[in-house]
């Protein structure tokens, strides 16, 4: 067990790591109670050690995220969508050379997303603990059996990923997985960069007026809850804010009459929500966002892109890859609206572009142009489907 609480130990590990070119990351946190999520531990693995950082003790990080948002030091993570997030808010830059074995394992296997435990037991044949999920990550002192679990996080992510690329490139798939850890992070930080109040339930279903009471809603509330390190739910929340949009009250005796309104802490802040109100319905409509439209879907279009997933679930299953790392029902809509309503013009959808237009492109396009046959060919198989290509 080894755990790092002083400046000069942790400077010096971020050197070794710079020198190593390549080491295990993980994080533990707390979310539900702050803005942002509290960095509450770091472990890092490097080739034969292991060891946690206590961020309570080591203030400056600097060292650390620099080396992760740089291109020359391999990050190896598993799931590790809130360690991009802190190297974003740290640089405001993404990872520079990110590894994700929970993503490699999918392009590898049917199996994703595999959980830690799983993966390591899968790839090793090694029994490792379940995450610590009740632990208190903020109380201190931390006893040694966290800081053992915590260690585990990260002790075996080296030897998967050594394993997994010794996969990948048999099956040539090496350049597969670089891209699907590039598209991960690139969605991540899509996600950060939209404005916040697009992520609202059911916000495409409202008129100009209320996206702009939404919009300017959800900025306040974000600027409040930031000042109170308290995550935004806490200052209002998200389906009242919706309802504030649609109903924008004039007064309290307005606001009230909405069900959950009636709280305290919302009566407290009544007034400058009817301001905010206010202040949107009376901004020019020019300031006011253009109706969030999705994209029209013909009657057919369910018909069509179950058929296609049937043919992907297949191919999936014959390759030995998760369908869910391919793609979604979504995708397969985006690739009929594209094929037969859009006339083949414009962004080619993200099933026909890159390693998945290799993998699947020909076969889709096949089927939406009527010159593949499916039939069952055995119903007792992982891949029962058969695709003849019609005379």
């Amino acid at each position: 067990m080894s755990l790092i609480t002083s400046q000069s130990k942790f400077n010096a590990l971020c050197k070794s790591i710079r020198e190593t070119g390549i080491v295990a990351f993980d994080t533990e946190f707390v979310a539900e109670s702050y803005y942002r999520p509290r960095l509450c531990l770091l472990q890092f693995h490097l080739p034969g050690h292991s060891c946690c950082v206590d961020p309570f003790e080591v203030r400056d990080l600097t060292e650390w995220w620099d080396i992760m948002s740089d291109d020359e030091t391999t990050i190896v993570i598993h799931g590790g969508r809130e360690e991009v997030r802190f190297c974003y808010f740290a640089t405001q830059k993404p990872p520079g050379k990110l590894v994700d074995v929970q993503i490699s394992e999918g392009v590898l296997s049917r199996g994703f997303p595999l959980s830690h435990t799983n993966l390591v037991q899968r790839v090793l044949n090694e029994r490792v603990h379940g995450r610590e999920t009740r632990s208190n990550w903020e109380k201190r002192p931390l006893v040694a059996e966290q800081i053992e679990y915590a260690e585990d996080d990260v002790r075996h992510l080296l030897d998967v990923w050594d394993d997994q690329q010794r996969r990948l490139k048999k099956l040539g798939r090496t350049e597969w997985a670089a891209a699907e850890f590039q598209r991960f992070i690139n969605d991540i930080i899509a996600d950060e960069e939209r404005p916040g109040y697009l992520r609202l339930p059911s916000i495409g279903k409202l008129k100009p007026r209320e996206l702009a009471v939404a919009r300017d809603l959800w900025n306040w509330r974000d600027q409040k809850a930031c000042a109170l390190d308290k995550p935004p739910r806490f200052i209002l929340r998200d389906d009242l804010l919706i309802e504030m949009a649609k109903r924008c009250p004039k007064n309290v005796r307005e606001l009230s009459m909405t069900r959950g309104m009636d709280r305290r802490d919302y009566q407290r802040l009544a007034d400058e929500i009817i301001d905010v109100v206010k202040q949107a319905v009376s901004s020019p409509e020019s300031d006011w966002p253009s109706r969030l439209e999705g994209p029209k879907r013909a009657s057919q279009d369910d018909v069509l892109s179950r058929i296609l997933g049937l043919a992907l679930a297949n191919r999936c299953s014959e390759m030995g890859i998760s369908m869910s790392i391919v793609g979604t029902t979504a995708d397969l809509q985006d690739v009929v609206r594209w094929y037969v309503h859009e006339n083949q013009e414009g962004p080619k959808p993200k099933l026909l572009q890159g390693w998945r237009g290799e993998f699947c492109g020909q076969l889709l396009a096949q089927v939406l142009n009527g010159e593949v046959i499916i039939r069952v060919v055995n119903p007792h198989s992982d891949d029962p489907l058969g695709f003849e290509t019609s005379s």
